[in-house]
């Protein structure tokens, strides 16, 4: 058993109308905060999502996935039944990690937030009342090898 499968919660998960059900493992129970215009765009706010060890993932129900490749490097994976925004995750890599939407876990009240990325994208509209890191999107480019 490796490091990550001893210490990873396993957390149930679906969209709205149950089309798409799925189990993964959550290795840290936080969660960070995407300002990006196409999060903001696509699941109609900042998107709060866990990062998850794609190959672990369980699909317990799969009939509604449908997976929209909305940049050159990214998909992203939603039901084509009720409309809910599930997934993102590397187009080039995508058994590599899976960025799951916290409110389509059951148990999702329990994580805490970690960052904010694509912070120079947040409109002024909005502001989160914390002081957790701040990551742009060059950053975040960086990070992911981009």
């Amino acid at each position: 058993m490796s490091e990550s499968e001893s210490t990873a919660d396993r957390i149930h998960g679906q969209c709205l109308c149950g089309a798409v059900e799925f189990a993964v493992d959550v290795p840290e129970r936080t969660y960070s905060v995407c300002h990006c215009g196409l999060c903001r765009r696509w699941s109609g706010g900042p998107l709060m999502s866990v990062h998850c060890p794609a190959p672990d993932t369980e699909w317990l129900n799969d009939e509604g996935l449908t997976w929209f490749q909305g940049t050159p490097w990214a998909q992203r994976g939603f039901c084509s039944r009720c409309g809910s925004s599930l997934f993102w995750r590397l187009a080039e890599q995508p058994e590599g990690m899976l960025i799951v939407s916290v409110d389509a876990l059951d148990d999702g009240g329990e994580f805490a937030l970690d960052r904010h990325i694509y912070s120079d994208a947040k409109p002024d509209r909005y502001d989160f009342a914390d002081d957790r890191p701040r990551v742009t999107e060059a950053e975040l480019m960086k990070e992911l090898g981009l």
